[in-house]
């Protein structure tokens, strides 16, 4: 596929987002900002967390919801008990225009055995919406969140995608009629926050002011126009490809 495409949480994110908050990985959060001067500024921070046997070590960008603290986010999710599930997947769905987009992936893997058709339609509106995020930073290094982030939604998800495409046309369009790509009310902060300029001010103790790491609200609906064309260039390109199969 060529998919190159926080505000209030639900109580159960709430309460995971809590536990996470006294853990190693995000211990380091910045603190709140100065909304009446910029309220998109940010104070990021390293927080290093041992990942082997080696000494190797593992540095992530927390702070003002970031790249690392949607990562301690995830961990607790995925330590829930079975039993849970359900809930997870049903909190996750009706919080996905509060919560950074992310967490659609892990919706999608959730889902992706029990209900194929649901976990593609939550795995595109996800990379959609990671798309727009890491289009607006000024870091063009954080598009890389892009298929860093897709990649948590697992083998499953991408198995399905690989042998139904008609659920990926059913996806695409839904994303395209619904205007689902821009619904979202969470700030692109978690995608900017994996680019190398969040991670330097974090090394170095820095403050980024909005204008410093966020594009500026001028220029987002060109932003928009060329994530609307990617997805459109995309579902012709699927469309193109059944037919042909479908014809010989």
């Amino acid at each position: 596929m060529q998919i190159s495409m926080m505000k209030s949480r639900s109580s159960l994110l709430k309460r995971i987002t809590a536990g996470v908050l006294a853990t190693s990985l995000v211990g380091g959060a910045g603190l709140a900002q100065d909304e009446a001067t910029d309220p998109n500024a940010r104070s990021p921070e390293i927080v290093i967390v041992p990942v082997g046997e080696d000494g190797s070590e593992a540095h992530f960008v927390v702070g003002d919801m970031a790249w690392g603290d949607v990562l301690g986010i995830l961990n607790q999710l995925q330590n829930q008990p079975s039993e849970q599930t359900i809930a997870v997947a049903q909190t996750l769905w009706t919080s996905r225009d509060v919560n950074p987009p992310f967490f659609l992936f892990e919706l999608a893997r959730l889902t992706a055995e029990s209900d194929p058709t649901f976990a593609v339609q939550a795995y595109f509106l996800g990379r959609s919406r990671t798309m727009y995020d890491a289009a607006r930073c000024l870091d063009s290094s954080a598009l890389d969140v892009i298929n860093e982030a897709s990649a948590y939604a697992g083998d499953a998800v991408v198995q399905v995608i690989a042998n139904r495409p008609e659920l990926t046309i059913e996806a695409i369009e839904h994303v395209i009629e619904t205007e689902g790509a821009f619904a979202s009310e969470a700030s692109p902060w978690w995608a900017c926050s994996f680019g190398s300029s969040a991670y330097f001010a974090a090394v170095n103790g820095d403050t980024l002011a909005g204008d410093e790491w966020l594009i500026v609200e001028s220029r987002w609906p060109s932003v928009r126009s060329r994530i609307e064309a990617n997805l459109q260039n995309n579902l012709t390109m699927m469309r193109d490809a059944v037919a042909a199969a479908t014809a010989q």
